[in-house]
């Protein structure tokens, strides 16, 4: 029989010492931080004219980590929220303030947040004074501005970051807050003198300040706003149609701006409209829209839409239904197909520009031949599939592109190739869809087409 393993004999882990040890590594980071920034505003001798002890009060007065959390009670997946947090994480890296009026260096959200404002807060408004402490009046001079400055930043952040994730089909939209303390200070705090005899007293006065946390707590709380979602009658059928809007959020508040759109822009005959129609959408045209754009970022839809309801160019094709356009960077990129329905306009699907259904689309019918079918065989009834195409050697078709309207389209796919803020838009990894041969076969005419057009 096999001797019993004798267990392993659990490793002592000295909790406190572990915490001092963290402690000092965090306090060495900062320093370093602080040499820096001080090398940013002059030079390094800047950083050797604080005394230590004065280091230490401006590693009290530091700035904690922004903390990003969902607010209580939200609903929010754990992969979305945690593509939110890392999202305005790295915003923060990427944006930048000012050191000085004079100088072109500049400093990150994270390294204000954590060593800038605690500086800037020793060189203005601390009472302890040391030579070369004057040094800092140029660094200093620009604190209201860079405060100022950090916060419309920090909401500028959550709102590119709610903007991105923001999906109507999820039916609701986020919100934000953003909320600065600092526990320490706000309690009042006063720093213990110099003893006068009663050395035990002084050092009980310290050790209760030594306990305070003087830290600068920043913390970005996502909520949820939920929309409307409403049932329609169309044709006898029951449908479901949601709010669409935008969010306006302060530090403090959001407010919910639906969108609208007057009667006298859709220059139909309503006589029991009101002075705004609400816009709704259903659910399937988000679906067609993410099929036909192939774009992964949920909040561009929105944007699309209102950028839609701002251009206000509507095409009748029926009894109160009507052809919305659509556009991207000032480019005509489809439509969406809207109707009057009881009190509101309803956007029932979307259409690319090639799409059969369209002005443009039907054109290009007219001069091609290709059908529905062909269109989505050669992959050109889709922005992924042009984009991932090598239609521009085809000279021929992308003329007859431009000749049935649908130009803007090609100079979207080119701009979304080739211009760096435009790349990120479409997943552009897949191999190039070689078309442009067979799109030559496509367009070649029968023999019967060849008489017909010898006799016209």
């Amino acid at each position: 029989m096999a001797k019993k393993k004798p267990a392993r004999k659990k490793k002592y882990v000295n909790l406190a010492e572990q915490q001092r040890q963290q402690e000092k590594q965090y306090e060495k980071v900062f320093m370093d931080k602080l040499r820096n920034l001080c090398i940013q505003i002059e030079d390094v001798s800047l950083y050797h004219a604080i005394p230590p002890e004065e280091k230490i009060l401006i590693y009290w007065f530091r700035g904690a980590p922004l903390k990003v959390v969902a607010a209580p009670g939200t609903k929010i997946q754990k992969r979305l929220m945690d593509a939110l947090v890392k999202t305005i994480k790295s915003q923060q890296l990427l944006m930048t303030l000012k050191v000085t009026k004079d100088s072109g260096q500049r400093m990150t959200f994270v390294d204000y947040s954590i060593v800038g404002m605690p500086l800037e807060y020793h060189a203005s408004q601390s009472d302890v004074d040391y030579p070369d402490k004057s040094r800092f009046a140029k660094y200093a001079e620009l604190r209201e501005e860079r405060e100022q400055a950090y916060e419309d930043g920090i909401l500028n952040i959550c709102h590119f970051a709610c903007w991105v994730f923001d999906d109507l089909e999820k039916k609701y939209l986020h919100t934000y807050q953003f909320v600065t303390e600092t526990p320490g200070i706000d309690s009042g705090y006063q720093v213990p003198k110099a003893p006068e005899g009663d050395f035990r007293a002084f050092q009980k006065r310290w050790n209760e300040l030594l306990k305070q946390d003087f830290r600068m707590f920043q913390k970005i709380t996502i909520g949820t706003y939920p929309l409307e979602v409403r049932k329609v009658n169309i044709d006898g059928e029951t449908h479901s149609a949601i709010q669409t809007g935008a969010m306006y959020c302060t530090s403090n508040q959001s407010h919910f701006i639906p969108f609208t759109v007057s009667p006298d822009d859709l220059h139909l005959d309503i006589p029991s409209a009101t002075l705004t129609l609400p816009v709704y959408i259903q659910r399937h045209a988000l679906t067609r829209m993410k099929e036909r754009l192939g774009i992964t970022i949920p909040g561009f839809y929105k944007i699309v839409l209102m950028q839609a309801l701002l251009q206000k160019e509507f095409t009748p094709i029926g009894k109160n239904r009507l052809l919305m356009a659509c556009f991207t960077d000032n480019l005509k990129i489809g439509y969406f197909v809207v109707e009057v329905v009881e009190d509101l306009l309803l956007i029932r699907t979307f259409l690319l520009l090639t799409n059969s259904g369209t002005p443009e689309g039907n054109r290009l019918s007219q001069l091609t031949g290709l059908q529905t079918d062909d269109r989505r065989y050669l992959s050109i009834d889709t922005l992924q599939g042009l984009v991932n195409s090598d239609i521009e050697q085809n000279e021929a078709f992308c003329n007859l592109l431009r000749t049935a309207g649908c130009g803007s389209i090609l100079e979207l796919c080119r701009k979304i190739n080739n211009v760096p803020n435009m790349m990120w838009l479409l997943d552009k990894s897949h191999p190039k869809n070689i078309i442009s041969d067979l799109i030559t076969e496509y367009l070649k005419p029968t023999a019967g087409e060849e008489e017909y057009v010898s006799e016209a």
